[in-house]
């Protein structure tokens, strides 16, 4: 953008000087060396060549599938991949901001050669804004990759830290012990938040399939569970144990009593729905087209 903008302005410039000097440039356009104006044009369209083809490679697609199980080997290939592409960019634009200065003036002259400069500097644009895009979407493989893998090893951490905080909760001369569990907790869970919330750009930029997204967040549904109830964990007296441990068994048996009802008045409702159609089906059966409604 930089150099598009030199380009512009120094039209711009030679555009607003003195008439005179104006008629003197338009003179000098129309007796513009052909051979010059030749070889300009010839560099500016192997410049362009080049550039299509590193506009092709980043316009390209990912070689992935939502579905697709991926190795680090193969992240590591894609972002090599894209930084090959990167290194060519840079390259030829080096080479570009070379020639460009030096053939400044003569190209200024030719609208022509000016529609080059434009068509090179908006193609290197739309490149480096698709080359960005796609560095963003093999990030977020990677992080989904590394999510999927850490949750997996924590997993069994969470149930030795569960384990631990259960111990140190049991009597009160450990309860500072307790208290820097949780810290620990607290400390470990920021790690899995950070990794969910970075694999979540995945499901931005639709690289996973919704299936293989759900199972990540299960993970992290399980992990945010058994973080909360190492967090809730606190001393209680034995007595105060066994009279939640009740309390609980009395709300279940409470619940199992509601459903129990339920199901029994669904039940009857049913039988009686059925002997209704019966007895009037009987009465059909008679010759009865008159009978007692409710």
């Amino acid at each position: 953008m930089r150099l598009k903008l030199i380009s512009y302005l120094t039209v711009l410039v030679l555009a607003l000087l003195p008439f005179g000097a104006g008629a003197q440039d338009k003179q000098a356009s129309q007796h513009l060396d052909p051979g010059v104006r030749l070889e300009i044009q010839g560099r500016l369209t192997q410049f362009l060549d080049n550039m299509e083809r590193v506009y092709v490679s980043c316009k390209a697609k990912l070689p992935v599938s939502n579905d697709m199980q991926l190795t680090d080997g193969y992240l590591r290939m894609l972002n090599h991949r894209l930084r090959s592409i990167e290194q060519n960019m840079k390259s030829l634009d080096v080479r570009w901001n070379n020639y460009i200065p030096m053939q400044q003036w003569e190209i200024s002259q030719d609208e022509r050669l000016m529609d080059y400069v434009e068509r090179y500097e908006m193609m290197k644009q739309e490149a480096s804004d698709s080359l960005e895009v796609r560095k963003q979407m093999v990030a977020a493989l990677q992080a989904f990759s590394e999510a999927q893998s850490f949750m997996a090893r924590v997993d069994s951490t969470y149930n030795s830290m569960g384990k631990r905080a259960f111990e140190l909760s049991l009597t009160s001369k450990t309860a500072p012990l307790l208290e820097k569990q949780k810290m620990k907790e607290q400390l470990l869970f920021a790690s899995v938040q950070e990794k969910f919330d970075q694999a979540k750009e995945a499901e931005k930029f639709h690289l996973v399939s919704e299936k293989r997204m759900e199972a990540l967040e299960d993970s992290y549904a399980a992990l945010k569970n058994k973080s909360d109830t190492i967090q809730a964990m606190t001393y209680k007296p034995l007595i105060q144990r066994i009279k939640d441990y009740l309390l609980g068994l009395a709300a279940v048996a409470v619940l199992l009593m509601f459903v129990n009802m339920v199901q029994a008045k669904i039940k009857a409702a049913k039988e009686m729905r059925e002997n209704m159609k019966k007895y009037k089906d009987t009465l059909k059966l008679n010759g009865k087209d008159d009978y007692p409604t409710i």
